[in-house]
């Protein structure tokens, strides 16, 4: 197989890139988990995050897989960039995969870390899955639709049913990091009307907001584009969308990078561009 077109939502290659994420996912967490009950050994990255031999042995499973099913498609992962090996442009599609998004979730014995894959084309996330092996629940979307699973511990997927994004209520859920607190981010969510705050860590805060569990996730430090491609694939196939400080739809591109994403709000329906007396100010009203 070479460069997709998935241009047309409904083209073959669509549901088929899905299952290859979808497996991809499954034997990476079913080692993630191996690791865990191994307990994992930990060391500290030039970037001063944790790594684990579970962040590494994951991302060798996906990558694997990935170059057998679309050898032509370039890849971008978290552990090959810390190695200096990850393409520096790619022009038309790429995948970006966080094989373990979590990592200090992982360390401290919480359930909430994930594997993230997903495919990137024209800028936007086009298809992605994420996976939380130790919850045994696994999002995927891809087109105009989202799904959310369940997962044996076996590998199996049952229970596969479409979801997403709801009106935005009255009293908003508004999701923040459990490990990462930024004073930026807490200050854009005091300037929201009425709200209540749920702290999840990982990519499971895209996720929730896709099922309509949740309504909005600010983060306003920069981040690295694998680790919100998959989350943000899934909430914008549900209906949802992720908006940088200039109230445009967040863009991903490879081109001399070092895989930075801007600030952003994800929202489970499109608002008002946020805007204030600042760039970081939360909108002044909400709107269904």
């Amino acid at each position: 197989m070479g460069v997709l077109d998935l241009s047309d939502p409904d083209h073959r290659p669509l549901p088929d890139l899905i299952e290859t994420f979808e497996r991809a996912a499954i034997a990476a967490g079913r080692e993630i988990l191996a690791a865990r009950a191994a307990g994992a050994r930990v060391s500290i990255k030039s970037d001063l995050t944790p790594v684990t031999q579970a962040d590494r042995a994951a991302e060798a499973i996906i990558l694997a897989q990935l170059n057998a099913q679309f050898p032509e498609v370039p890849v971008v992962a978290e552990e090959m960039a810390e190695d200096g090996k990850c393409p520096s442009c790619a022009e038309a599609s790429y995948f970006l995969v966080d094989a373990l998004d979590g990592t200090g979730d992982f360390i401290a014995g919480r359930n909430e870390f994930t594997v993230n894959i997903a495919l990137i084309r024209d800028l936007k996330p086009v298809a992605g899955v994420v996976f939380a092996p130790a919850l045994g629940r696994l999002w995927s979307g891809a087109g105009p639709k989202a799904h959310v699973c369940d997962v044996t511990p076996e590998g199996e997927i049952r229970n596969r049913r479409e979801i997403r994004t709801r009106a935005l209520p009255k009293m908003p859920v508004a999701l923040v990091s459990v490990s990462h607190r930024e004073p930026e981010t807490q200050a854009w969510l005091d300037a929201l009307p009425p709200h209540k705050t749920t702290h999840i860590g990982s990519s499971l805060k895209f996720c929730l907001v896709a099922e309509g569990k949740a309504d909005v996730y600010p983060r306003l430090v920069c981040l690295h584009q694998w680790d919100i491609a998959a989350g943000d694939a899934v909430l914008r196939a549900a209906g949802g969308i992720t908006l940088g400080l200039d109230g445009k739809p967040l863009e991903y591109g490879v081109d001399n990078s070092d895989f930075d994403c801007g600030r952003f709000v994800c929202w489970g329906r499109h608002p008002d561009a946020p805007r204030g007396r600042s760039r970081e100010a939360a909108p002044r009203r909400l709107r269904n």
